[in-house]
């Protein structure tokens, strides 16, 4: 097994070569000290409140281990500095802004849909799907990164006139110009709908940084601690965003959602939860693929063959809970829907129709037609070719773990791909 890295753009590797020449990788001019991190937050912004102090534990631990696992080099560390000092920026102003307009707290966030499944299972084309409907409203990158002031701020507040969209859209797309392949592996836009992860970076417990990073003992402490702050957390960004802007129907998107449910369920007590489904051996060839290319974005050390055998112990685990828990009779099993991946592919307007149906909402002319041009313009106006990957790459054994998912595969009438 041997894993190619795609190829970097000649001003990553001119900017690894200084920190090369500093003898250090950049550690001495960029710190990822959580304490140097909050001052400079605090020193940006002018702020000091931070809000609750559950976030400083998973911060010191994510910071520890970008430090003494992550392997970062000079254009890494300059990333994963700017990304975290950012999110606590914006958790000072959030939490500003929440002293001064109590209301906000007033607000409810009824009957969300809440898109989960597996990465690489459909979750963002159905999510985009949903998201042709002008009454459903989903939380876009550049709302959930510069929240304050760009998409909320006092009441009376002077606009500050920056373009918060471009703004998050040349902080996002540094990825896609770093390694140019990334753009065939997912579709990065400060104003396209993203995941609920950027919502959980807030208190520094999310899948962002265990995707991004080589950071095994944060991924380890992060999988065995209760998750409930980070929900509380989702949703004040929520209220706090219709606040801002009237909405009658959010609908959110994450894969981390997966492992959840009962968090899910205890935060948006009326949530309609749609779980994609897809053989879960086909998606562990293409997360790998993708995790082990961010990484090589950060580090010039990638360990695939270590990536790819604690990616499928994951999976294997996530997918065997997944199906017990189901079974278990503790979620409310009428507020779910499957859909498998290979139905949606096939007839993604059908499988919208049919969750509408279920839910008794309504199919508007308008709706049908985005949804029409949304379908037409994936398919003829793709801008990047597809992300090839193959279970073979990984260098496991097919039958071993096929056995290992035949009980998820059963109960939810998955069928292998590989």
């Amino acid at each position: 097994m041997t894993w190619v890295p795609p190829e970097r753009k000649p001003w990553v590797e001119k900017l690894i070569a200084y920190g090369k020449g500093l003898g250090d990788d950049g550690r001495s001019i960029i710190s990822l000290d959580s304490g140097e991190l909050l001052q400079a937050a605090t020193t940006a912004t002018g702020l000091t409140d931070f809000g609750d102090e559950w976030f400083r534990e998973p911060l010191e631990r994510l910071c520890a281990a970008l430090d003494d696992e992550a392997e970062l080099h000079l254009a890494g560390r300059l990333r994963a500095r700017a990304e975290m000092q950012v999110i606590l920026q914006n958790r000072l102003r959030l939490v500003d802004l929440w002293n001064k307009e109590p209301t906000i707290a007033q607000e409810v966030v009824r009957a969300p849909i809440v898109v989960t499944g597996l990465g690489r299972s459909g979750t963002t084309l159905l999510h985009e799907l949903l998201a042709c409907d002008p009454a459903n409203r989903p939380a876009l990158l550049w709302e959930l990164v510069h929240t304050v002031p760009g998409a909320a701020a006092p009441r009376g507040a002077t606009p500050d006139g920056v373009d918060w969209v471009a703004t998050t859209h040349a902080e996002i797309t540094v990825m896609d110009e770093m390694i140019p392949a990334f753009t065939t592996m997912h579709e990065n836009g400060g104003g396209l709908p993203t995941e609920c992860i950027f919502a959980f970076a807030h208190q520094f417990s999310s899948d962002i940084f265990t995707g991004i990073y080589n950071v095994p003992s944060y991924t380890i402490w992060k999988s065995g601690i209760d998750q409930a702050p980070i929900y509380d957390w989702h949703r004040r960004m929520l209220e706090t965003l219709q606040w801002a802007r009237a909405t009658g129907r959010w609908v959110v998107k994450a894969p981390s959602h997966l492992s959840q449910l009962p968090l899910v369920f205890t935060t948006y007590p009326d949530a309609r939860v749609v779980v994609t489904h897809r053989d879960p051996l086909k998606v562990v060839g293409s997360l790998a693929d993708t995790m082990a290319t961010l990484h090589w974005m950060h580090s010039n050390r990638v360990a695939h063959k270590d990536l790819v055998e604690f990616l499928c112990m994951g999976v294997e685990l996530q997918m065997n809970s997944v199906t017990k828990e189901r079974d278990s009779g503790n979620l409310p099993t009428d507020q779910i829907t499957d859909v498998r991946y290979k139905d949606l592919v096939a007839d993604p307007l059908g499988i919208i129709n049919n969750l509408y149906d279920s839910w008794g909402l309504e199919m508007s002319d308008e709706t049908m037609a985005r949804l029409q041009a949304y379908v037409e313009a994936r398919h003829e106006h793709r801008a990047t070719p597809d992300h090839h990957y193959r279970f073979e790459d990984t260098g496991l054994d097919l039958a071993e773990h096929r056995a290992l998912v035949a009980d998820y595969q059963e109960r939810f009438r998955v069928p292998s791909e590989v």
